[in-house]
């Protein structure tokens, strides 16, 4: 089998170790102006975008949490009067569910939203680390967006000329009964070259659901030649008043667009806000923080710093305790931190303090699983086995242990991040993916390195 192939072995381990070191360098340039060659590129930092953006790479920097890139705090205050006492915690959690799915259309990543009461107010916190555009993001959140649909009032009477009368005023409007949630989807579009005036201007295309398709046809059907009016929440001027021609109120077959005086900052603003749905209670903004990193560059660096050297004490420990299989062991520890640190910007990991101390704890962890493994070999030598026996001995029977152990803490991580928040389930993705790469390392890369080492010792006590 292909495992068994030393030579693939070593090639594959050369090939990740490469590739990864690729993704976790900083972007470091070179340049090179002489008589004999000229060169201005540079190494690391790539970014990747594939399939018209579908799958982003950025790997120019690791992402950074609220502690050590700052951000935003706000703290909402939601009305819960008009809910009864029992449905009023549903509401908040409800309330909290929307906010987030907002935070998340911004593009953002761990973001910290959470509630909280105090007295008898019910409260959301929201801390969105490392965003740039904050009014964008404020206003966002705090608005209820509910897309409805209405139509002129029976005894109401219409003309092209009524149209700026009309948006101005929500009397002569009712209620269809069509709403954002008969939506599936919103997209943002540009207008085409077919469309003198909207070409090349962002417009907002609905997905109708199958059951708001229905419903949006049979409304069309009872207003032909008369306009039907997007609202968003109580907003005393329409979105946009297409009128219903003949072949609209057939049936709806393509999914319609909302066209206005729209910008594609605003157009996507407005895009997430259906998206996510309206809010259940309404909320007002208490508090407004803008937060610098409190821990920033030089922790950052401080902390690389503490997980560097306690990397070189243990490799020194391992070389003074295990000789020649501790250096293999070092030089494992050394691509087990690159490959970790690449899947941290490949992945997208925001890094927070407690994170970076998880990825540190996860280096003596992967250490652990060597040491098992070397004093299994050691007891196999006690015993007399030959050396190729003892080793291969060694790692099949330490396996049973390691397993358990790494088990039990990947459990564990995976209750800390399903059930935690924030900075924890930072802490509990770094450390499971240090216990991951770390069995890759201990099993796969040190055994593939001592049967290199031994095949070559056993040449030259041949020669």
């Amino acid at each position: 089998m292909w495992w068994k192939n030393l030579y693939f072995r070593l090639g594959l381990i050369s090939s990740i170790t490469t590739l990864a070191l690729l993704a976790a360098l900083p972007r470091i340039p070179i340049t090179v102006n002489n008589n004999l060659l000229k060169l201005d590129t540079s190494i690391g930092g790539y970014y990747f975008s594939l399939f018209n953006g579908k799958y982003v790479f950025d790997l120019r920097e690791v992402k950074k949490g609220l502690d050590l890139d700052g951000g935003i705090k706000i703290v909402l205050r939601a009305d819960v009067s008009s809910i009864d006492g029992a449905e009023r915690d549903n509401a908040l959690e409800a309330a909290r569910g929307v906010i987030s799915r907002r935070v998340n259309l911004l593009g953002v990543t761990e973001p910290t939203i959470s509630t909280l009461k105090a007295g008898d107010e019910y409260r959301i916190l929201v801390e969105i680390p490392g965003i740039e555009n904050i009014k964008e993001a404020v206003d966002l959140i705090g608005q209820t967006a509910q897309l409805n649909f209405r139509k002129l009032k029976a005894d109401v009477e219409w003309s092209e000329d009524k149209y700026y009368e009309y948006q101005f005023d929500p009397e002569v409007w009712e209620d269809t009964g069509v709403t954002g949630a008969d939506l599936k989807g919103v997209d943002v579009v540009v207008g085409q070259d077919g469309d003198i005036q909207n070409a090349g201007r962002p417009q907002i295309r609905l997905r109708f659901t199958n059951e708001g398709r229905d419903k949006f046809s049979e409304v069309a059907k009872e207003n032909i030649n008369r306009p039907i009016a997007l609202f968003l929440d109580e907003g005393e001027a329409p979105l946009s008043m297409p009128v219903v021609n003949e072949s609209l109120a057939s049936g709806l077959t393509d999914d319609p667009v909302i066209s206005g005086n729209f910008d594609f900052d605003t157009a996507n603003s407005l895009s997430i806000q259906i998206r996510a749905g309206a809010l259940p209670v309404p909320v007002e903004i208490l508090e407004q923080e803008t937060i610098g990193a409190t821990l920033g560059t030089e922790s950052i660096h401080k902390s690389f710093y503490a997980g560097f050297v306690g990397l070189i004490l243990v490799f020194l420990f391992m070389v003074f305790k295990y000789g020649k299989m501790g250096l293999l062991s070092g030089i494992s520890l050394g691509i087990y931190s690159v490959v970790v640190l690449a899947l941290f910007k490949i992945i997208g990991v925001v890094l927070t303090l407690p994170g970076i101390a998880g990825f540190i704890l996860s280096i003596g962890m992967a250490t652990d699983a060597n040491v098992l493994i070397f004093e299994r070999v050691k007891e196999e030598l006690f015993w007399g086995k030959p050396r190729n026996l003892a080793i291969r001995l060694g790692f099949e029977r330490a396996w049973n242990s390691i397993k358990d152990s790494n088990i039990s803490s990947l459990i564990t991580s995976f209750i800390l991040f399903e059930f935690g928040d924030g900075p924890i389930r930072g802490f509990a993705l770094t450390l499971a993916l240090g216990i991951l790469v770390s069995l890759f390392t201990s099993i796969f890369v040190v055994r593939t390195f001592i049967e290199v080492f031994n095949i070559g010792k056993a040449r030259n006590a041949d020669n």
